[in-house]
């Protein structure tokens, strides 16, 4: 076994992959402490170990000396490991305990007990696989300067778990729904002020998970390999993916409160977030450089201008995500220095959250279910807009501009009596619609029956006073009224 290389690529995998941080290393680097700061859990890696009384010198150094290891670490370990690789033979007693400490030793001479001290069979499986690279490797990418690149190393199970369900949810969309048409994206779930203000509340989280094109989702999931790892490292797994769907959730508020008639896709809103957090914790550290700041800010508007060319990509939400983002942040950081700060935030954040909501629930809806009918019409597309005034229907979403487009749909493939015939349907839903009493007035004109006419543009005005066509109509009719009875 080679101990150099086994020493540490070790100490990477614990690093990498069970978030621990390099606390100490010894002048000549054969002894380095871990430490999991959650976990308030210390592993000693050690080489050139040969004797028992080794050990126990080790086993005293940690029980007598609790408070010089709290100030490595910043806490004091309840849980301490030691991994002892050597190649030394000697006789050793089992120096494990559980009290006051719990304490392990592991005395490794070969590629069989090593594997033996990794916590689970997938890292097991990892660490066998992982067989190509050098001591100097590990050695250098533990070591390097660059906060940036020692967060990138991180494993980051929650960032690729985001990734894996967006590109699923993608490839379902690519290979079996089969088109990203505004139909589709309304239909699986995209971010539409219309359906959110009608109960499908669900929206403010599915439409982060959908994408428009191949293009969209490719800036996104590279967007969120790198912001995501970076945010996961820094504050953990839980707080990231709490962070994300906050920010997500939030973004998509602000959108709903400001644009009323789109469909809006994708998971830049909660990308934004991370990006937020990441100022946020800069901030709060202190210990950014003017270059990383500058690089960051240099990311952020590259995202911004790109994602304006991007279809039903709603750059409300990618404003929206990054406050949002960057208050989680801050909030959840003086929840324990300054509880007097955490109380500002977060009733600034409430406040800000309740204004939305009721700027989303007052403000006037537009029907998107009408302009996809009416886009659908203005191209040629009859019969998709006929399965769209259907689907519009059962869903219960209909309403008098609906019946409006039904009928004059109608009167184009069918007959002027059906489109006729719809209307008045629709009047008997909406009987002070202005857009259906003038389409019948017009209709009963050209019938010939001007009192019909007459009585139903009445209705229009009375429903819009300030609408010039109705006006208009009206008093053409009362002329011809007038005219008839002289």
């Amino acid at each position: 076994m080679n101990i150099e290389k086994q020493f540490w690529k070790l100490i990477y995998f614990y690093v990498k992959y069970l978030n621990y941080q390099i606390a100490h290393t010894n002048e000549n680097e054969t002894e380095v402490w871990l430490s999991n700061k959650n976990k308030k859990k210390l592993v000693i890696i050690k080489t050139g170990v040969s004797s028992t009384q080794e050990l126990r010198f080790d086993k005293s150094r940690v029980l007598e000396h609790q408070e010089e290891i709290a100030a490595y670490t910043g806490f004091k370990p309840q849980d301490v490991t030691f991994n002892y690789l050597t190649e030394k033979m000697f006789t050793y007693e089992n120096l494990s305990e559980i009290h006051p400490i719990r304490m392990r030793f592991n005395v490794i001479r070969n590629q069989k007990e090593l594997l033996k001290v990794l916590p689970n069979p997938l890292l097991t499986k990892l660490y066998t696989r992982d067989n190509e690279k050098t001591s100097l490797y590990y050695k250098r990418r533990l070591h390097s300067n660059n906060p940036l690149e020692k967060y990138m190393m991180k494993f980051a199970p929650v960032t690729y778990s985001l990734i894996a369900i967006n590109i699923i949810v993608w490839l379902f969309m690519f290979l079996i729904v089969n088109a990203f048409s505004s139909r589709s994206l309304l239909d699986w779930g995209g971010l539409v002020h219309f359906n959110v203000v009608h109960g499908e509340i669900y929206r403010l989280i599915t439409s982060m998970f959908i994408h428009f094109n191949f293009e969209h989702i490719l800036m996104n999931m590279l967007s969120l390999f790198i912001f995501g790892k970076l945010v996961e490292a820094i504050v953990g797994h839980w707080k990231m993916l709490g962070i994300y769907f906050i920010s997500g959730i939030f973004g998509n508020i602000v959108s709903l409160a400001i644009d009323t008639n789109s469909i809006s896709v994708g998971a830049s809103g909660a990308i934004f977030g991370l990006i937020g957090s990441l100022f946020a914790i800069m901030y709060i550290s202190k210990t950014y450089t003017s270059k990383m700041l500058m690089q960051l800010i240099f990311v952020l508007a590259i995202l911004t201008v790109v994602s304006l060319f991007i279809a039903n990509v709603n750059i409300y939400a990618h404003i929206g995500g990054f406050v949002g983002g960057a208050l989680a942040t801050f909030i959840s950081y003086y929840f324990n220095r300054d509880r007097k700060m955490f109380w500002i935030l977060l009733g600034t954040a409430i406040l800000l959250l309740l204004i939305l909501l009721i700027r989303t629930f007052t403000i006037k809806e537009d029907n998107i279910y009408d302009k996809l009918i009416s886009d659908e019409m203005s191209n040629g597309n009859y019969n998709k807009a006929e399965a769209l005034i259907k689907h519009t229907m059962d869903k219960g979403y209909a309403d008098d501009e609906t019946y409006y487009l039904s009928g004059l749909l109608k009167a184009t493939k069918d007959s002027k009596s059906e489109g006729i015939s719809t209307w008045e349907r629709g009047l008997k839903h909406y009987p002070e619609s202005g857009i259906l009493n003038y389409e019948l007035a017009i209709a009963n004109r050209s019938l010939g029956d001007d009192k019909s006419a007459l009585r139903h543009i009445k209705k229009a005005v009375k429903s819009e006073p300030d609408n010039e066509k109705y006006k208009y109509l009206k008093k053409e009719l009362e002329k011809q009224n007038e005219s008839k009875n002289r």
